[in-house]
Formats: C-alpha cells, sequence, structure tokens
C-alpha cells in the first residue's frame, strides 16, 4: 500500500479520488432511496385521503357560490344601505327616500345578527299596500341573507267607522342579516381544520 502513495501519479489520484466518490454517492443514493420510499409510503395513505378532503371543500364551495349567485346584497359589496336604496328605488317598488337605522347584536353561539331599522324618510307620505308589499318583497328575493323580521302598518288618513279607508299607509320593517361573529370565528389550524 505504501507503493501505492510513493509512486502517486495522475491516473493513481484519479482511481483514487472514484473509490472515494463512488463510496459517497452509493451512500448518500442509500439516504435518498430510504427518504424516497418513506414519502411514498406517507403518500401512499395521505394523498387519497387529502384528495378526498379537497374534493369535498370543492364540492362546498361550489354549492355556496351557486347559492350566492345574483345576490344582490353580495353584489352591492355587503352595505346594507346600498342594498335597501337599490330595492327601493327599483321601478316596481318606488319607495322614494328611506331612513335606515343598522344596530349589531351578538347572540349565543357566536351569532351576529346585523338588523337595519326601515321606515319612509319623509313620515306623512301615503303608500299602497301593494307598494309596502312590493318593497319588502324586493328586499327578501334579491338576496338569500336578508330576511324582513318585523313590519308596522299605520293608516295616514284616518277615516270613520263605516266608511272603507283611502289605501293610503305609512310603515316601518326591520330586516335582519344573521351572519356568524368575525370576532369569534374559529380560525383553521395548520391541517387546514377547525
Amino acid at each position: 500500500m505504501k507503493d501505492f502513495f510513493v509512486n502517486m501519479n495522475l491516473a493513481r489520484a484519479i482511481i483514487l479520488l472514484s473509490i472515494i466518490s463512488s463510496a459517497y454517492l452509493a451512500w448518500a443514493g442509500w439516504e435518498r432511496h430510504q427518504e424516497v420510499s418513506q414519502l411514498r409510503g406517507t403518500f401512499t395513505v395521505a394523498v387519497p385521503k387529502v384528495c378526498k378532503e379537497i374534493q369535498e371543500i370543492s364540492l362546498l364551495n361550489t354549492k355556496l357560490a351557486k347559492d350566492i349567485k345574483g345576490d344582490r346584497f353580495i353584489d352591492e359589496g355587503s352595505s346594507a344601505d346600498s342594498y335597501v336604496r337599490y330595492c327601493a328605488d327599483s321601478p316596481s317598488t318606488q319607495m322614494g327616500d328611506v331612513k335606515t337605522d343598522p344596530r349589531n347584536e351578538v347572540r349565543a353561539g357566536g351569532i351576529l345578527d346585523k338588523t337595519v331599522a326601515l321606515e319612509p324618510n319623509d313620515r306623512k307620505r301615503s303608500f299602497t299596500h301593494a307598494q309596502i308589499a312590493a318593497f319588502l318583497y324586493r328586499l327578501e328575493a334579491d338576496s338569500n341573507q336578508i330576511k324582513v323580521t318585523s313590519l308596522g302598518y299605520d293608516l295616514l288618513d284616518k277615516a270613520s267607522p263605516d266608511e272603507y279607508p283611502a289605501d293610503s299607509w305609512t310603515w316601518s320593517a326591520t330586516i335582519t342579516n344573521r351572519t356568524k361573529d368575525p370576532s369569534r370565528v374559529t380560525k383553521p389550524n395548520s391541517a387546514g381544520r377547525l
């Protein structure tokens, strides 16, 4: 062996370097093979499960997207004021200026009720039953998010007991948008689960 190093020339140096390099490559290749085998074992178990979860979430997303498609409340930027004004200015309702008074009420279980009290800006202006009904219908029909939760009618022109009153009314209503309280929404963990 001494002669090998004493009489070292370029060919012997290349042979020695090749033996050392091939030993290192064999060791590194074995390590990578072990890592790949371990990952394949993990993937054969985890990938079908994750794919199924992704499919379920995408189906839920598709269903939710279909539910809100065409929802004017969402399209108007989730502002109750602009949505109410849109419904009040609709050609079928012609309610004119509507006064809004928004309120938020947190309920048990992390539920947030966003209520808006509505009434005509001019309390002396008269409306027919048809106008009021068309407005309330438009509020609920154009959005799955909004529900009319209270309604009050008052006769504008008083009539004697033996007369039919004119179809002249003033009104007040409350609409509600029930959502999860954003301050109590559960954040997903690192695995993406709630």
